[in-house]
């Protein structure tokens, strides 16, 4: 079973060091928690039981099921960009969840990101200077996978719903180049022209 348990950490006298205490054990997961990230009062966690879940101060968690084991999360809450989203790695996939209403999360977009399994998901926010002159930044999201990758992904794109990706790409005509005619290889000589000629007359 997966289980957390949180601990309260006090500075002793003297010497003595941290005295810790046990305050309490969460047992919501049915086994290996892989990853647990806390931010504005939530405690996400990420399971081999094939969930994500999402638990606000004293209540119930809420999940979201995946098809495989999530080996890393991402809630974009907890960031300094806060916004409603978390990002997920399970399988060789990258899915994107809008979470403003946790109990219903909306899967927003899904990208097999690698070959072999997402393991880590993080936030890099490259600064620029645009053409204008003024300081500008651009969200990415920096994936790593047992693949033996580092991948970097535009946090626009990942945003993008699925719907509107797939209607555009199928609105998209596609130009089909002819196939040039292939050049033939052997080329005859005028005499080895007569000489066949004269052997089909025969």
């Amino acid at each position: 079973m997966g289980m957390i348990k949180l601990w309260e950490l006090n500075k002793g006298d003297g010497d003595d060091g941290w005295r810790s205490s046990l305050k309490q054990e969460l047992n919501y997961h049915r086994t290996k928690i892989n990853e647990i990230l806390y931010g504005n009062g939530q405690l996400w966690t990420a399971s081999a039981d094939e969930t994500v879940q999402i638990k606000p101060t004293d209540q119930l968690p809420y999940l979201i099921a995946h098809p495989t084991t999530v080996r890393c999360i991402l809630p974009l809450s907890t960031t300094d960009l806060a916004e409603p989203y978390v990002l997920t790695g399970a399988g060789d996939m990258i899915r994107v969840y809008d979470v403003s209403s946790p109990q219903e999360p909306e899967l927003i977009s899904e990208m097999d990101a690698h070959w072999h399994d997402v393991t880590a998901l993080r936030l890099w926010v490259r600064q620029f200077v645009g053409d204008d002159g003024r300081q500008r930044v651009e969200p990415w999201i920096i994936s790593a996978s047992l693949d033996g990758t580092i991948r970097k992904w535009r946090l626009t794109e990942l945003l993008k719903p699925m719907s509107s990706v797939n209607a555009t790409s199928g609105n998209q005509e596609k130009e089909v180049e002819k196939p040039s005619e292939p050049e033939n290889p052997f080329q005859m000589s005028e005499e080895e022209e007569r000489e066949l000629a004269d052997l089909m007359d025969d």
